[in-house]
């Protein structure tokens, strides 16, 4: 099918303060005989990198649009850049609800256990992590108030993408979504393998959205 440009309605669009989202490219999920998903992760992409503009890529048989129930899975590190693009997401897409996935990490855990380091000792270490990483996560949403934004929790014990997948798995989101890589070129290729490997795991819809500072 062919590629298809579209501008969201002004009401159905985000929060009513704020800028009016721009066209977002939508693309059709492309059947391939060998590669499906390095395929489709290489249109996208390689729309992403020539519009600098939001692009969603459509799979087939999802039901759109999802204004006003439909459900977002935005992965964050809880960083500036990812505030500007949740700002970016949430401006571009319907009204829709919001799930903030950021991840939690027991640093240290392996090493602790090879010291014999006791349970109860390790478990303490993890609830005081997990509640640091979830106050994040709330002071992080607070200031989306216009937004219907839950915060979620993954502990990372398992690779990002797999993490992520699993809660998507979950949660059956209508649409994940990412925002561009930021960094050299290793963070770039580990960002696209993340991509194909979501795609790979995931049945919904992905918004891809453009760097930060590109917006």
């Amino acid at each position: 099918m062919d590629d298809d440009t579209t501008t969201l309605p002004q009401d159905v669009c985000g929060p009513a303060a704020g800028p009016a989202p721009g066209p977002m490219l939508v693309l059709e999920w492309q059947a391939h005989p060998i590669w499906p998903v390095r395929h489709n992760a290489a249109r996208a992409l390689a729309a992403l990198h020539a519009g600098a503009r939001a692009v969603l890529l459509a799979r087939p048989g999802r039901q759109r649009p999802w204004a006003f129930d439909g459900h977002a899975l935005f992965p964050s590190d809880l960083s500036p850049s990812s505030l500007a693009s949740l700002r970016l997401a949430i401006r571009t897409l319907p009204p829709m609800r919001f799930t903030l996935l950021h991840g939690c990490r027991i640093r240290g855990e392996g090493s602790m256990r090879s010291a014999g380091i006791g349970d109860a000792t390790l478990d303490a270490c993890r609830r005081s992590t997990e509640a640091a990483a979830r106050a994040a996560g709330l002071r992080f949403a607070a200031q989306l108030r216009s937004c219907d934004l839950r915060p979620a929790l993954a502990l990372l014990r398992q690779p990002w993408h797999a993490a992520v997948a699993a809660h998507a798995a979950m949660a059956r989101p209508d649409v994940l979504v990412l925002a561009d890589a930021s960094g050299g070129p290793w963070a770039r290729w580990r960002w696209r393998a993340d991509l194909r490997a979501l795609l790979a795991r995931t049945e919904c819809d992905l918004l891809l959205l453009p760097r930060a500072n590109a917006v």
